[in-house]
Order: C-alpha cells, then structure tokens, then sequence
C-alpha cells in the first residue's frame, strides 16, 4: 500500500511539473508596466470627481510596446465609504501586423472594506463592456480588484499588495471566452511625492487564460504615479 501510494504521488508530481514547464502549455514573458493616474474631485461640494489613466506595457522582455490604453470618467460620491463611477477606455494592442482597437464602456463602484494589520484594505468591483475592430459582438466582463496599503514611516514610505480577478461573462466573435479570464497580483512600495502626487512601484504577476488555449504568466515590473486634482 505505501508503494502503491509513493507511485501514485510521484507520477502525480511528474505530471504537473510536466504541465507547468511545458511550453505548449504554459507560456511566460518578462513586461515593464508603466502608468500614470488623475483624479480628485472636480466640484465646490467634492461630490463629483474626474480620472483620468493612461498606460504603456512593453513586450517581449521589455523590448517592444505591446499595449495602450487612456481611459478618461467620471464619479459621484455618495457618502464617505461609496463613489460610483463610469467611463470610457481606448485600448490598442500592437501587434507586426495590423494592430487591434478596442473600445470598452465601463461603471465600478469602489468603497473601503476594513482597516487590516495597521493597514487599509479597499474594493473596487468594476463591469466592461469590450468592443473590437475584429469582431461585431459585445464582451461583458467582470474585474474585482482588492487593495491593502500600510505606511512604513513619515516620510511617506508605504507598503502595498494588491489583487484583481476578471471573469469573462460571455462568449464573442472576436475571441472573447467566458469563464476566467485572467488574476494580477502586485506587491511593492509607495512614496509620496509633493503633497498631491505618489509613485507606486514593484513586481507584478499576471497569470492569464488566453482564448487560443495553454496559460501564461508575465513576470513585470509595474510603476505607476498618481496624481490628485
């Protein structure tokens, strides 16, 4: 019976070492992410709020643009815990051939979930409607994203990890499959710059279901600055 077992979990332990160094069907990439980010509140009462966020990921061990994305909106503050919000994202994926554009039309609402560990951990629960220049259907997609900072010191030192999930909610023409899409996770550092300014940088994980089959994970370095109106 122990032989049996020490067969059984040895050639299980085979099988997914083999899963996971296959490239057939797990595929990497080393990426640098860069972001910039805007917003505050664009009203006398601070009820209503801008934001405004554009991005450029690089490919291919760094060495090329893969994807843009500006993606402009709008908010409303409904009390101090909850901001609902709507808006509009370009995003180009480039490609040797022809590139693809997509149009998306988002809504999210983002709201504080607990003080944890001397930190503050936040929500945002996002919806995407995905359009493409390769298809004619509709891609509805669900993001929940969960975010835990913590100062380290005065001098505006802070420690951050964060996670967002996104769940395909149908099927398209364009290549779109429902079911999980992809995950992120980030773990890095803040520092504040000025009083209305923070950069935000570290390593980011992104493990992702692509519609032409296998998985891959894309090892980056991620850095963001944000900026308050």
């Amino acid at each position: 019976m122990t032989n049996h077992y020490f067969t059984l979990r040895t050639h299980l332990f085979a099988w997914v070492c083999a899963a996971l160094f296959s490239s057939s069907v797990w595929a990497s990439d080393n990426q640098g992410w860069s972001a910039f980010a805007l917003s505050g509140p664009v009203s006398e009462k601070r009820r209503w709020l801008a934001w405004f966020d554009g991005h450029a990921r690089f490919a291919d061990d760094s060495s090329e643009l893969g994807v843009s994305i500006i993606r402009p909106g709008f908010g409303y503050r409904l009390n101090d815990r909850l901001s609902l919000w709507g808006g509009y994202a370009r995003v180009t994926i480039h490609l040797d051939g022809p590139d693809i554009e997509e149009d998306r039309a988002w809504q999210q609402a983002t709201f504080p979930l607990a003080r944890l560990g001397g930190g503050t951990l936040t929500s945002r629960s996002r919806l995407e409607q995905r359009r493409r220049n390769t298809g004619d259907q509709t891609g509805h997609r669900v993001r929940q994203f969960v975010r835990w900072s913590r100062p380290i010191n005065s001098r505006g030192w802070s420690v951050v990890v964060w996670d967002e999930l996104f769940i395909n909610l149908n099927d398209t023409d364009w290549g779109q499959r429902s079911g999980f899409d992809q995950n992120r996770l980030f773990a890095g550092v803040g520092k504040s710059v000025g009083d209305q300014s923070r950069l935000e940088f570290g390593f980011l994980n992104n493990f992702l279901n692509p519609s032409s089959g296998g998985n891959q994970t894309n090892n980056n370095v991620a850095v963001t600055l944000f900026t308050r109106l």
